[in-house]
């Protein structure tokens, strides 16, 4: 009777996923014309990610500052649907329970993100143009990158918080069950999003500002409001965020602070991989990544909180946006 209970547990449980909130990859098969299946020359390639855990990766559409922006995003689009159809191995997941199933499988799920709502376009149609991106897949949205822009300040620039045309897509969003991200969002434009949302906010690529004081980096305060709408932040590989002399014990200083702050709930993962970065020492690609669970573990985070981290705390947030979209 007690195998037969411990074997119905098992099966209950949710399958084990890997999410990767941040990969820049698209943005690399565009520059270099390398397809996912590349043995060498990415750092989130089919084979690092595998070899690393990663069965949930989310693809950015990342429209360059000096670039005809929608055009940009659409054409990053369309080199991940390529991927989607031609891989046998890989296949677009548009909510948690098929993202879950494309794991069981053994395959690579791949959710679509938009890093800055610039890529919606300049003219007055890019309600249409969100409806259209949001049709193809896309599930994840950050307002703003490196420069504020219509809808949003940014904390490249020290912009302020959001504009009219800023709150209007804030709630489209969340009407659509889309994911808003406020990693690259200004103090005040991370505070207006998160704070009283109905739904979880994430930071998909930050860390914290306390170990690490860059621009990027969140503060306590930003902490506790993603926290406290049941969000996550996702640890950023990027060496100037992570701090001088960058190794994966200091990343897990962030994870250890992000938890003290918000909540182990709120810890989650997002390399940046790809995304022209500078990686700390033992975690130069997707593969890597089993180290940081290592050390996380070496530092006594429970296997109930390492799979938080490691993809379940999204995947309850992302359940969370889906139905609350739902709801509306």
């Amino acid at each position: 009777m007690l195998l037969f209970l411990l074997m119905t547990y098992a099966f209950a449980l949710p399958q084990p996923v890997q999410v990767d909130l941040h990969l820049d990859t698209p943005s690399q098969m565009f520059a270099t014309k390398l397809s996912l299946d590349h043995p060498g020359g990415l750092e989130a390639g089919l084979a690092q990610l595998r070899a690393g855990g990663t069965n949930v990766a989310v693809q950015v559409l990342w429209p360059p500052r000096k670039s005809a922006h929608r055009e940009h995003a659409y054409a990053l689009l369309d080199i991940v649907e390529r991927a989607v159809t031609h891989l046998d191995s890989v296949d677009l997941a548009t909510d948690p329970a098929q993202a879950r199933a494309v794991a069981a499988k053994g395959r690579l799920a791949v959710l679509i993100s938009m890093e800055g709502a610039h890529g919606l376009g300049d003219d007055a149609d890019w309600r249409q143009t969100f409806l259209d991106f949001e049709r193809r897949g896309l599930r994840l949205l950050g307002l703003t990158w490196s420069f504020s822009n219509r809808f949003g300040g940014s904390s490249g620039d020290q912009g302020g918080g959001l504009t009219a045309e800023g709150r209007t897509l804030v709630e489209l969003a969340r009407d659509r069950g889309v994911v808003l991200d406020v990693s690259h969002a200004s103090r005040v434009t991370t505070m207006e999003v998160c704070k009283d949302s109905p739904v979880p906010v994430i930071a998909s690529h930050s860390n914290a500002w306390a170990l690490a004081e860059h621009p990027r980096n969140l503060t306590d305060r930003e902490i506790r409001c993603i926290a406290a709408t049941g969000g996550v932040i996702g640890l950023n590989f990027h060496a100037p965020f992570v701090g001088s002399g960058a190794d994966v014990e200091m990343v897990a200083n962030h994870a250890d602070h992000l938890a003290k702050v918000g909540g182990h709930a709120v810890v989650a993962l997002g390399t940046d991989f790809d995304g022209y970065i500078r990686k700390p020492s033992g975690l130069e690609d997707a593969s890597k990544i089993p180290a940081l669970w290592a050390e996380m573990r070496r530092r006594g985070w429970t296997p109930a909180q390492l799979r938080g981290v490691q993809g379940e705390n999204f995947m309850r947030a992302w359940a969370a946006v889906r139905a609350g979209a739902a709801g509306r």
